[in-house]
């Protein structure tokens, strides 16, 4: 028992020091980031990412993320906003030790924002159209790649080439910037060539104008083509759509300066390579790592352009390769007569060799001669029924090996794979297993034995071999054995070699995407768990998919009695169709609202809360994702800002009711007095009209006074209640007969909070206000009654309806906001009900007494 424990705890011990080390090896790795101006999937972008990570690749202490402007498609300064809210998003805070900028639009972005996202990184730029210093100006901590796009060359050779040629024909965009860059360069050498050739140019054309215009020239032009990203109208076009455009509409010849047009349809050029642009901007990248100041290393400006022809173009127009520059690339070349018949060429001389000796040594040993001769006529069959399956085999490639004169033989096409000239290989057991992953060595062997010995019928193997440029490639091995001795045992087996290179890097990109995701799932769950605010996920239905620990503790469930459950089980305010009709509000342009409601814990007490509900757009379905905070608080401390705000209130119109009928009132009597007196004395005609009109005013003037200081403190409402102070002020409305008012209370002999009163009786006299303006009503029915510890208010019109969502601003005009607030600072509830097509309005009030 005490060594099983003990056995426990080194595994423990040796876990968390494995743990610790892979920690520390983790963070010991190099981070870049590879900044590319246009999108995956663009040849020339694709090209460069290859020609990095074939740099890259081979160094595990890096990791290296990429992202893709994608301002071919779009280029403007909203999407520029959008695109820097985007980067500081994913980006910013991340401690990159490189930023590789491929393209023009990369590096302005990296110029632009230095400051505030590459402030002490280094940058390395590349493919970066007619480079001039001032580009960098005023930047620090940067070097890179320029790219010379030398159209000047391309240009003299298709002009040497054709020399019969009177129009040259550009086909440029003359939209993107790099088309403009492109076309002015053009035009600046033009002169320098002292041609009597015609410069015409193809731009800003639609692409059925383009197709036209093309489809019309004659064999006395050539064509130079650069860049058509975007028609006139606007329409993007790939680097494929735009050759594939070109040669279906012309037979003429195509040169241009990029390599990926190279093998469509261009007979070549000086073409400039995204692959070398990228491989050697990784290199610089990989200084830069290992410690070089980036300042002072100096920009790279050649390595990437070289002539390169395709020879099916070059005979349609008869073109030798004589006449081609030197060092000049040709692709699709066919092989020499004896390249192509190697294989044969050598059979037959070893057959001729194998017959010569046979007939020499018939002369001397006729039998020993005719032994040798079956021996070797049984090697010839074995050759030729070799050659017959390498020949049947798979395209990718056949490879064998020969256990007893420890030989190996790989075809032709992998050695071309693997970046080696297949006749100057060494093909030789030691040499291809130096090639093979450390890995991968062992493995292989013993899997070969297995089939050597007959444990096994059919090997099929996966192993990496470094090509030439020490890029890793993976291949599927297969093979079985082709000759055996007389004594059983294996001689030769024989196979195929598929490259599976693409399938195995997709493979890993699945699992780090894979790993990626489960990162992040996590990373989601723990701060969805670590909220203080519940946190629920439903859908459009109501049914809770996913809740956080805070909504357990605020509402007293298990997650498991939560989850599956409805959101009205949780909710004491809403029913199932009143809080549809609050999600349906939810739209892609309306992603997020914000309501009130008072939610339910388990043991049946309730408490207010604020939900703020948000769309969840997912490919296949929409959900909600419902967060609520406890306002508890919060609405105590408004109720009693708002009491004391009503208790002030209240106070001051009281004094200023008092103030004018103490003040104000008595000397207006007093003038009514002495007016009076005035009356008695013999006056003329006309001033006793004066005087008897001015007692007339006066009066009125007494008689204001008391119902606006009777309107701002009813003393009815102070002196006999609630029930009297309503009656008095309907009895005046009844009066006018323009509208009739009954009031029905119950159980009401007994005052109630004069607090209460004051409001209640504002509430009624508003709401008679506005229907008196507003509704046109000719009739108002009130109840109002007291039940246990509540006090109840039914108040209902016949008069014009209106849509109650407009009484929830301040900005409504009604008068309602803040007698409704009121009501609310009472910890009671209202609801008001009308509609505009239909009329009428019924308004219930509930105050807690």
């Amino acid at each position: 028992m005490f060594s099983k424990s003990n056995t426990y705890k080194k595994i423990i011990l040796f876990l968390g020091i494995l743990s610790l080390f892979l920690f520390d090896a983790s963070a010991r790795r190099q981070k870049i980031l590879v900044l590319h101006s246009y999108h995956q999937g663009l040849n020339w972008t694709d090209n460069i990412t290859k020609g990095i990570l074939s740099v890259l690749n081979q160094h595990e202490d890096i990791e290296i993320q990429f992202e893709y402007m994608d301002t071919k498609r779009r280029y403007d300064e909203e999407y520029l906003k959008e695109f820097k809210k985007l980067y500081r998003l994913k980006h910013k805070g991340i401690p990159y030790n490189v930023v590789i900028a491929s393209d023009n639009n990369a590096l302005y972005f990296t110029r632009d924002h230095q400051e505030e996202f590459f402030k002490n990184i280094p940058i390395v730029f590349c493919s970066i159209d007619q480079f001039e210093d001032s580009l960098i100006e005023g930047m620090t901590d940067i070097t890179g790649v320029t790219e010379f796009i030398d159209f000047k060359q391309t240009v003299e050779q298709a002009l040497r080439l054709h020399p019969k040629a009177k129009n040259l024909v550009v086909i440029n965009d003359n939209i993107t910037t790099s088309a403009i860059i492109n076309r002015n360069h053009i035009i600046s050498f033009w002169p320098e060539l002292k041609t009597n050739v015609k410069l015409i140019f193809l731009e800003n054309l639609s692409i059925q104008s383009l197709v036209e215009k093309v489809k019309n020239l004659d064999n006395s032009n050539i064509i130079l083509l650069l860049n058509f990203s975007k028609d006139r109208e606007g329409n993007y076009i790939s680097y494929q759509e735009n050759i594939e455009i070109i040669r279906d509409a012309t037979e003429l010849p195509i040169y241009s300066s990029w390599v990926f047009y190279f093998n469509e349809g261009i007979v070549g050029g000086m073409l400039t390579s995204g692959f070398k642009q990228g491989k050697l901007a990784a290199e610089l990248a990989v200084k830069v790592i290992n410690g070089t100041d980036v300042n002072s290393i100096p920009l790279v400006t050649e390595g990437y352009n070289a002539f390169m022809f395709d020879y099916n173009q070059m005979k349609r127009f008869k073109i030798t390769v004589n006449n081609l520059p030197k060092e000049s690339i040709v692709i699709n070349q066919p092989p020499s007569f004896i390249t192509k018949y190697k294989i044969s060429i050598i059979v037959i001389l070893i057959s001729l060799g194998l017959l010569v000796l046979i007939i020499i040594y018939a002369r001397y040993k006729r039998r020993i001669n005719e032994t040798r001769l079956i021996a070797r006529n049984q090697q010839l069959k074995s050759s030729r029924n070799r050659l017959l399956r390498m020949l049947d085999a798979n395209s990718d490639g056949v490879w064998e090996h020969n256990f007893k004169e420890h030989s190996t033989y790989i075809s032709k096409n992998i050695w071309e794979k693997l970046g080696y000239d297949p006749d100057l290989v060494k093909n030789t057991p030691e040499f291809i297993e130096q090639l093979i992953h450390s890995e991968d060595i062992q493995e292989f062997i013993e899997e070969r034995g297995k089939l050597q010995n007959g444990v096994i019928d059919l090997l099929v193997f996966e192993m990496r071999l470094k090509a030439k440029n020490n890029i890793w490639m993976w291949l599927k091995a297969k093979a079985k054995i082709l000759d055996y001795s007389s004594e059983k045992q294996a001689i030769n087996l024989v196979g195929t070699l598929i490259d599976i290179t693409q399938r195995k890097q997709a493979e890993a990109k699945i699992k780090e995407d894979e790993k990626q995701i489960r990162a992040s799932e996590e990373r989601w769950r723990s701060l969805i768990e670590q909220a203080a605010d519940e946190i629920i996920i439903h859908d459009f239905e109501g049914n809770i998919l996913d809740v956080n620990l805070a909504t357990c503790k605020l509402l007293g469930y298990d997650r498991k009695e939560i989850i599956g459950s409805n959101m009205t089980l949780l909710d004491q305010k809403y029913n199932l169709n009143q809080f549809k009709t609050q999600w349906n509000k939810l739209r892609p342009e309306n992603a997020s609202i914000k309501l009130e409601s008072i939610q339910k814990r388990k043991n049946n007490t309730t408490f207010p809360v604020e939900i703020h509900l948000s769309l969840i757009d997912l490919t296949d379905t929409k959900l909600i994702l419902s967060v609520a905070s406890d306002i508890s608080v919060r609405q105590e401390t408004e109720r009693k800002v708002l009491n004391a705000v009503i208790e002030a209130e209240e106070n001051e119109r009281k004094r200023f009711a008092t103030d004018l009928h103490d003040s104000i009132g008595p000397l207006l009597s007093s003038i009514n007095l002495y007016l009076s007196a005035l009356s008695k004395s013999k006056l003329s005609e006309r001033n006793e009209q004066i005087i008897s009109s001015s007692r007339e005013i006066v009066n009125e003037t007494l008689i204001n006074i008391k119902e606006i200081s009777n309107n701002l403190s009813p003393h009815v409402l102070n002196d006999f209640g609630l029930v009297n102070a309503i009656n008095s002020f309907i009895s005046k409305i009844n009066l006018s007969k323009t509208i009739n008012i009954t009031l029905d209370s119950k159980n009401l002999e007994e005052r109630i909070n004069q607090q209460i009163e004051v409001v209640i009786y504002r509430v009624i006299t508003e709401l008679i206000n506005n229907t008196i303006k507003h509704a046109e009503a000719n009739n108002i029915q009130i109840s109002l009654s007291r039940e246990n510890n509540s006090l109840n208010l039914i108040y209902i019109d016949d008069g014009k309806g209106f849509d109650p969502d407009e009484i929830n601003s301040e900005s409504t005009g009604m008068g309602l906001y803040n007698i409704l607030s009121r009501i609310k600072s009472l910890n009671g509830s209202h609801n008001i009900q009308s509609n505009p097509e239909t009329g009428g309005m019924i308004a219930v009030v509930n105050v807690n007494l």
